[in-house]
């Protein structure tokens, strides 16, 4: 069989879970061939999903060279069935079907004029010729006209693109900002709809070539992040959710996968239909972990009609949203690009060392960004000296303390960085640690998140002198790293390896116009503590800087934009400022909110040698996220900020290059560092990738970490 949608990056698009499904809920001999796009959809290269990924053409050159492709592969490769997995393509692979019928390919899909009647702009419109309760929602088509229009509908409200994407906003000006980018990315203009608040459902169904439901399985949004993106959800058995579904697939004259969302309104208990969907859902996995395997009810729907019995999914089946990530060969994408087909290489999964060493690891969660905890884990796995690693998590929410392959426990610590007394919350942590350490050893602490390196260099000596070691810069040579002084620090020096760009410091409104007259457009603003943001006009730049200043970022930087190649260098120092090992790589793919989701290590033995001189200028100790822009015009390295902790796409190193959390560790542990270039993982010549996975998650984990503060799993 075949299946699209392979790609997505952190909002995934729904093939692989589709394929996960078929894999995990399939009887018998099944191939599944990935369609896609691009040679670097990272989703396709998932170890042990797609058995062949293909090439094929965008939808956008026309029906009939979609068509020519897809028989071409049938001969060659037989698909027996045909999945498309993206909005766009149902209504393209639906005009298709009846000539791919005759050529033995199977589909289940709506008619195209029923796709189109559920449209994203149709919707609205459908709904009120159909009794069926939804927001008020506006399409508008003239961008001049959104800040009219989100007035009358007064605020919070949506705005969302015409085919996918959606923001919501506060105020007139954010409604001005989202439309002008969602309406560049989709065209068409934009919908306004107006927010409910209340909880956020989900419906998925398959309908048989009657229109009859086959299956469905209603699910709550348990764990939403900041882009309304479900990251923890759960099945229901909500039996007016049910009744309000079925009663609108029936008057959908549907056939194959859907999606319905709704909101149940927090006052007075309506739901509100929010959009449909005309495929499955990315949450589809959770069906096979409820027992009533959607992807598999339409295949064989598809093989053999009338033959399957409806299912229902379990009540408190529930899902979280964590990565994958994995060294795919750079031969096998050059064979994908070259020749438009390409096996996916299987991969040995790497086995648990059993070393004399136990290791806390804080930053374990994927659920609004991927933290580097996540893979600093999964590298002192692979690490011998390593017996025993604790997930150090906030919330319940926090990912990683479903990953039992890579945490013997995961225990409670708090946001003790809040408090308005700074010692009292340093106490707090250490007294937490300290109990962790008496009941499930730890010899080293590896902090991950940013806010957390002051806390844990504060009560460094008293952690080591209950037995936890740490290695991290001290608060001096943070200063003179930091986005402020890096700019006071290379002016001083001159670096061949590497620049920085002209910085400005912003505390005031005329000092950003003074910086938008020097700069121009693109300009961007970064805050000292988080956040960046590119901005293309005077009017942008002034309401971003209103938005950090409410966000309490009262100084800023500006900066004129770069555009070029990104590269990262991740590093590790001893307690003396040497520069133990590093680890360079370009970036090939990132998403929207610029994080790799596709690397390949490159060489910058010169930009790498002047870190090195410059770490030991200021006496850094411990690991360093290094980012690079190598600009367009100039051909510089530009160096764009230093981060007091590993980068995101770390676990990396610890397949294809040094393994740098090991390092760390061995430095911390005064122990003997492994030789640069002996520290290497199991794939040399490969392209790091990450991808969503839909993992089994328990309410029943979430309570013990809420009301017991640990997990364990050992």
């Amino acid at each position: 069989m075949a299946l699209t949608g392979w790609s997505g990056l952190d909002n995934p698009e729904p093939g692989l879970a589709v394929a996960r499904a078929l894999r995990r809920g399939w009887r018998g001999s099944l191939r599944i061939d990935g369609l896609v796009y691009d040679a670097l959809a990272t989703g396709g290269w998932t170890p042990g999903v797609a058995n062949c990924l293909h090439l094929i053409p965008p939808i956008a050159q026309g029906d009939d060279a979609v068509l020519h492709r897809l028989l071409a592969l049938h001969q060659e490769h037989r698909i027996d069935v045909l999945v498309p997995c993206l909005d766009l393509e149902v209504p393209v692979i639906s005009r298709l079907s009846s000539r791919l019928a005759r050529a033995g390919i199977g589909t289940l899909l709506p008619d195209p004029g029923d796709v189109q009647a559920i449209s994203k702009i149709n919707l609205s419109a459908y709904c009120y010729a159909n009794d069926v309760v939804t927001p008020r929602t506006v399409h508008v088509r003239d961008l001049s006209t959104v800040a009219l229009h989100a007035d009358s509908f007064g605020y919070p409200l949506w705005v969302k693109g015409t085919v996918a994407g959606a923001k919501k906003v506060y105020n007139r000006e954010q409604a001005v900002f989202e439309a002008e980018i969602l309406a560049a990315k989709w065209g068409g203009g934009v919908l306004l709809q107006e927010a409910i608040e209340g909880s956020e459902h989900m419906v998925a169904a398959v309908a048989r070539r009657d229109g009859s439901c086959l299956s469905m399985v209603a699910a709550r949004k348990l764990g939403t992040n900041q882009r309304g993106k479900s990251v923890i959800g759960g099945v229901i058995d909500d039996p007016v959710l049910k009744r309000i579904a079925l009663r609108l697939l029936s008057k959908l004259h549907w056939q194959g996968p859907l999606e319905l969302e709704f909101v149940r309104a927090a006052s007075g208990g309506q739901f509100y239909l929010i959009e449909i969907n005309c495929r499955f859902p990315a949450w589809v996995l959770l069906t096979e972990f409820a027992r009533a395997n959607m992807p598999v009810a339409l295949v064989k729907e598809i093989l053999s009609p009338g033959t399957t019995s409806r299912s229902k999914g379990r009540a408190g089946s529930m899902y979280a949203r964590d990565v994958q990530e994995m060294a795919v060969p750079i031969a096998a994408v050059r064979e994908l690009k070259r020749s438009g087909s390409a096996p996916v290489p299987r991969f040995k999964a790497m086995r648990r060392q059993r070393g004399d060493l136990a290791v806390g690891v804080t930053g374990i969660s994927a659920f609004e960004l991927t933290q580097p905890g996540l893979g600093v884990a999964r590298c002192l796995r692979a690490a011998p000296e390593v017996g025993r690693l604790v997930g150090l998590a906030y919330t319940p929410n926090d990912t990683g303390l479903f990953r039992s392959e890579l945490f013997d426990a995961c225990c409670r610590i708090g946001f003790e960085h809040g408090e308005a007394n700074e010692g009292q919350g340093d106490a707090m942590l250490l007294d937490r640690l300290a109990a962790i350490k008496k009941k499930r050893g730890l010899d080293l602490v590896i902090p991950n998140l940013d806010f957390e390196i002051d806390r844990y260099r504060r009560i460094a000596s008293e952690l080591d002198r209950i037995g936890i070691r740490t290695l991290l810069p001290s608060a001096a040579a943070r200063r003179k790293l930091g986005k402020l002084g890096l700019a006071e620090l290379i002016g001083r020096h001159q670096w061949s390896g590497f620049e920085y760009p002209e910085t400005m410091l912003i505390k005031t409104r005329s000092d950003l116009i003074r910086a938008w007259d020097r700069f121009g457009s693109p300009l961007m603003l970064k805050g000292l503590v988080a956040g960046a943001a590119r901005l293309f006009s005077l009017k942008q730049a002034l309401m971003a800087w209103m938005r950090f200043k409410a966000e309490g970022e009262t100084r800023l930087l500006a900066q004129p934009s770069l555009f070029g190649e990104e590269f990262g260098i991740g590093v590790v120092c001893d307690g003396n400022g040497n520069l133990i090992d590093s680890m360079a790589l370009k970036k090939l793919v990132m998403c929207e909110r610029g994080k790799t989701w596709a690397a390949t290590s490159v060489p910058l033995a010169q930009a790498v040698a002047d870190l090195a001189e410059m770490f030991r200028k200021v006496a850094w100790a411990g690991p360093a996220d290094v980012e690079f822009i190598r600009d367009s015009v100039t051909e510089r390295l530009e160096l764009i900020e230093i981060n007091p902790r590993f980068p995101g796409w770390i676990g990396f190193s610890g397949m294809a290059g040094s393994n740098l959390p090991r390092q760390l560790l061995l430095a911390a542990m005064e122990r003997p560092p492994v030789p640069a270039g002996r520290n290497t993982g199991p794939i040399q010549g490969a392209i790091f990738m990450r991808t969503v996975e839909e993992i089994p998650a328990a309410a029943s984990t979430m309570a013990a970490f809420v009301n017991r503060g640990e997990i364990a799993y050992d």
